[in-house]
């Protein structure tokens, strides 16, 4: 191979360019399952991180049985719905009147130690029990509102892949869209983002010595620019900026229903997520700049 050649094959590995486009919340109502049921089959999105605690998650061997080269993954959950585990086993994580998980109070009980480790590990196992019951190859974690990176939640989740052989974890080495000088105005008006983002980066770092395999990065939209996953022009702009290596986006395909309302706040959007997702445009942006999109199974 001569010096050029040679030159060319290794400049042209450098900057291959690999996606996962992440659908998170399979299971979490049937217009989530719709939204990424639609997705899959047009073939953008490639993977899901399936939450096993609503009803709708009965809906997730039939998607694995229809898509079987998208990876699922496991969307651990402390946060909405209730508990898998029986709740008089797992009393620290639920709210006495309602039954259910704590929503937003879940980091503040977390940081203060009011709930207790056996029965968040019993939790993410009865979850991660759940999917191998229904025949799913778990191929990565991540959590329901990135609430898994507080400790000592991030530490149990680790755990519980090890235990139950999960090889793959969603990076957190967060790569911010925007110019330079908005992302240092956005860390300078935000410095607790700038804190949170670095933890990430090393709660990463820390899971790939513990053996797990991620992403080089994780794309961010919004936070220092105008750019949001709802747009087509957000995705066409990422088509051109997208770093070499691999990197995954989440993002959240849904056709809004009433559970979908009563638990979250990202609802109308993911209407327009759908039509982004299957818009050939984007399907067309990315092949024209060389773009593989890719799945768990590929890392």
């Amino acid at each position: 191979m001569s010096d050029s050649i040679g030159s060319s094959w290794a400049k042209g590995v450098l900057q291959l360019r690999r996606l996962i486009i992440n659908a998170d919340g399979l299971g979490f109502s049937p217009g989530v399952n719709r939204g990424i049921r639609e997705t899959a089959a047009f073939g953008l999105v490639k993977s899901t991180s399936a939450l096993v605690n609503f009803e709708a998650a009965e809906e997730i061997p039939q998607f694995a049985r229809d898509f079987p080269m998208v990876s699922i993954g496991i969307h651990l959950n402390l946060t909405v719905g209730r508990p898998v585990a029986e709740p008089s086993r797992v009393r620290s994580l639920i709210d006495p009147q309602s039954g259910e998980f704590y929503g937003n109070r879940l980091p503040f009980l977390l940081m203060s130690g009011r709930v207790k480790w056996n029965e968040i590990c019993l939790e993410l196992e009865s979850q991660v029990k759940k999917m191998i019951d229904f025949g799913i190859q778990i191929t990565h974690v991540d959590g329901h509102q990135n609430k898994h990176l507080y400790p000592p939640l991030f530490f149990a989740v680790l755990e519980t892949a090890k235990k139950y052989g999960i090889k793959r974890i969603r990076s957190h080495r967060r790569f911010l869209t925007g110019s330079p000088r908005q992302k240092l105005n956005y860390y300078v008006a935000h410095p607790q983002r700038l804190a949170t983002h670095m933890a990430g980066r090393v709660l990463t770092d820390y899971a790939r010595v513990k053996g797990l395999r991620c992403a080089d990065r994780l794309i961010s939209p919004g936070y220092a620019d105008s750019s949001r996953k709802y747009l087509l022009s957000s995705w066409m702009e990422l088509a051109k900026i997208l770093p070499s290596g691999t990197s995954e986006i989440y993002c959240h395909p849904a056709y809004p229903d009433d559970i979908l309302r009563r638990y979250a706040t990202y609802v109308e959007e993911r209407r327009i997520e759908v039509e982004v997702l299957t818009s050939e445009e984007l399907r067309a942006s990315f092949a024209m700049a060389n773009i593989e999109i890719i799945s768990f199974y590929d890392l």
